[in-house]
């Protein structure tokens, strides 16, 4: 079973072939280790530079020099004399010094650890994207962290941790600064469902019974993204992170811990691209014999694979349990749909024309052209985007041929209608006073697929 909820609102589906049946608005949202969840919110923190040293001013020109004096006219000589000499010329002036040059700006000075901080070497530490540290997992927005396999880094050395790196999935290349607020890393899930920050981090320490003993969030820091490949295909680096201990209050919003422990992470860098790495539906992004598969269920992200010669509809094998490469044609997805893997056709949330065949609508998690009838476990209305569902307000699919949505009514039991809203794949695109809620794919493993609302 899986539970949409919000606004005490309960909905329930059945969990059927693909694992279709979402949750959206969950709980809280797994990242692939047991007992923590990922959160944010949405603060648009200014990208830090370094200044740059003024140029030298220029020197003054030197002074004209004085004009020779004008010689001495020869006296009348006496008979058979010789006409006097004329004078020596005056000697010239000497030139002007010149002005002494500007004083150049003085350069940005580069954070400091703070003396109470500890700090932590990321030196031969590897990081991974959320898809690496678990195939066919996402998050609500692009995480970057430590492996679950790393078996400490502070603390009791017992106990595994981990540091996560979140931003914005709209982010771009540039340095950006840490959002300090540990409530934009972390959603009260009343307010806020997913993290909202333009760029955090957060480090948990000491994984004991499925639950982390101590949670840290960045205060400040900067993250810089070099290359973009997709969201959740980059690279880049982490600098100055002043990690420092919060504490979950009754609210459930986050605050500093007065005297708790810091740690200090001066540099950790990254580089997320996986090799077969593509943007989906892009013309070219792979080779000629090659598909980019999206690989999360809002499909901003995927790999290049390899097909053969089975048709849709046609049983069908993958090459390994990790990667999409079958024996399908390319464009077709092999996946079990409860009665053996078949060839699916793979279709985009995000058009406005998914060409789905008759009888079948776009989405599911894994990007397919699924039957109407599957998907009726977890409903489905025939109303285009912007238009009321009428038919099931509470319907998770909706779009009817066109550009798919879900099914939201923002006053729940109230006067107002539920709408067909589209899909976003970042929180930014939630423009306030809304935010963004989610829908939990495959077993709650892929939580990318975002969409708009009004808190409550």
């Amino acid at each position: 079973m899986k539970t949409r909820t919000i606004q005490t609102r309960l909905r329930f589906t059945t969990t059927v072939g693909l694992t279709l049946a979402v949750t959206a608005l969950a709980a809280s949202c797994s990242d692939g280790d047991t007992g923590n969840a990922t959160t944010a919110s949405s603060s648009t923190a200014s990208s830090s530079t370094t200044g740059t040293g003024g140029s030298g001013g220029v020197g003054g020109e030197g002074g004209e020099g004085g004009v020779g004096g004008v010689g001495g006219v020869g006296g009348q000589g006496g008979e058979g004399g010789v006409g006097g000499v004329g004078g020596a010329g005056g000697e010239g002036g000497v030139g002007g010094i010149g002005g002494a040059g500007g004083q150049g700006g003085a350069g940005g000075q580069a954070p400091v650890k703070p003396a109470d901080c500890e700090e932590l070497s990321f030196a031969g530490i590897e990081l991974v994207s959320q898809q690496e540290n678990s195939f066919d997992s996402a998050d609500n927005v692009p995480v970057i962290r430590t492996a679950s396999s790393l078996p400490n880094i502070s603390g009791d050395a017992m106990f595994s941790d981990r540091l996560r790196l979140l931003f914005d999935g709209d982010l771009g290349v540039g340095n950006h600064a840490i959002d300090g607020n540990p409530n934009h890393a972390l959603p009260d899930y009343a307010t806020t469902f997913v993290p909202t920050c333009t760029a955090c981090a957060l480090f948990h320490e000491d994984l004991k019974d499925g639950a982390y003993l101590k949670i840290y969030a960045a205060k400040s820091g900067e993250l810089e993204i070099g290359e973009i490949l997709t969201p959740h295909q980059t690279a880049g680096t982490a600098r100055y992170l002043e990690l420092r201990e919060i504490v979950k209050n009754a609210d459930k919003t986050y605050s500093w811990v007065d005297g708790g422990k810091c740690y200090w992470i001066e540099e950790a860098a990254y580089d997320v691209r996986r090799p077969k790495g593509c943007k989906p539906y892009v013309s070219g992004a792979c080779p000629a014999d090659q598909f980019c598969m999206p690989t999360n269920a809002i499909g901003t992200d995927g790999e290049c694979v390899t097909g053969g010669d089975k048709g849709l509809g046609e049983t069908c094998a993958k090459v390994s349990s990790t990667q999409w490469d079958s024996d399908c044609a390319l464009g077709l997805r092999c996946i079990d749909s409860g009665m053996g893997p078949v060839c699916m056709k793979v279709c985009d949330i995000y058009s406005s024309a998914p060409d789905c065949p008759t009888g079948t609508h776009c989405g599911g998690g894994y990007n397919l052209c699924m039957d109407e009838a599957t998907l009726q476990n977890s409903g489905i209305d025939g109303a285009s985007l912007g238009e009321a569902c009428a038919t099931n307000a509470k319907a998770l699919y909706c779009g009817g041929a066109g550009q798919p949505g879900t099914c939201w009514d923002d006053d729940a039991d109230g006067p107002m209608e539920a709408i067909c809203i589209p899909f976003s794949s970042a929180p930014s695109q939630c423009v306030a006073p809304q935010t963004a809620g989610y829908i939990a794919y495959k077993n709650s493993k892929d939580l990318s697929t975002l969409f708009c609302i009004t808190p409550p």
